[in-house]
């Protein structure tokens, strides 16, 4: 399968030094991207299953006061109110989930880039939204290439693509489920033209990182033959057009096409440049 990447003419850079950029969920034309509606920050089976291994860690951090009083004092005293954990936890959710969500943002941002991509390279609406105007290019990306395939283990969230889901309604999650994805790949139904497709890599791992406010451009190099396509838009500078010439020769595996418009229908036809 082929999946697009939409680039403004300026971006020729992609191409000349074949890295592109995994930007950070805060820095997405949709404000809700990777903020799902958070429902709680842990069921009360999690709670009840887990109420040692918390007692346990709190008291850790009270090593003066364990020395007045034996741990094991103050662990039965703990067990003693255990049933009226869930009724506490309750009243203090609200106050936690605000500041768990602030967290999250702020961690992801810091730590998480993602690269989108679309099934489909015709979308009038996308050659307006993401070329500027039709001015731009699309990069057309072998899914089978190893570039998309950079899972570290059996369950890595990361470094592998997926397909984003659409719906009406925000993903509800619970913040102690640490298994669900519906943080990274669920968007509003809005957007479902864009057939999207995405891959989540670590920051870290960027190959060139340049300083920008509010977040930093991360830049991941991917290899020539992960490049199927390279399509120029209707509005393509004619000025330019030599420069991408030089710039394809460099991908072996690739056509070098362009768009136009269909003389009687509102969309746009994709054929070779001769």
């Amino acid at each position: 399968m082929i999946l697009y990447k939409y680039l403004q003419p300026s971006r020729l850079d992609v191409l000349q030094h074949r890295r592109i950029r995994f930007t950070q969920p805060g820095d997405f034309n949709d404000p809700f991207e990777f903020r799902p509606c958070i429902q709680g920050a842990a069921s009360d089976n999690y709670v009840e299953e887990h109420f040692e291994e918390l007692v346990e860690d709190d008291l850790s951090k009270y090593g003066a006061l364990t020395n007045i009083v034996p741990k094991s004092v103050l662990k039965e005293t703990l067990f003693a109110q255990k049933n009226k954990l869930p009724e506490l936890f309750r009243l203090l959710e609200p106050q936690l989930i605000q500041r768990a969500s602030s967290f999250f943002d702020t961690f992801l941002n810091q730590n998480v880039g993602v690269l989108c991509l679309s099934e489909i390279r015709d979308s009038i609406l996308m050659w307006g939204h993401y070329t500027d105007n039709h001015q731009g290019f699309v990069i057309g990306f072998d899914s089978d290439s190893p570039f998309f395939s950079k899972r570290r283990s059996e369950s890595d969230e990361f470094g592998f693509l997926r397909h984003v889901n659409y719906q009406i309604q925000r993903p509800q999650v619970i913040l102690s489920d640490t298994t669900s994805s519906a943080w990274f790949e669920t968007k509003s139904e809005q957007w479902a033209y864009e057939k999207e497709w995405r891959i989540v890599r670590v920051l870290s791992e960027a190959a060139c990182r340049i300083d920008r406010n509010p977040f930093p451009v991360c830049l991941f190099e991917f290899p020539a033959d992960a490049v199927r396509e390279i399509i120029m838009g209707m509005r393509f500078s004619s000025s330019l057009l030599p420069k991408m010439q030089s710039l394809a020769v460099a991908f072996p595996r690739t056509t070098l096409l362009r768009a136009s418009e269909d003389p009687h229908d509102y969309r746009l036809v994709i054929s070779d440049v001769r």
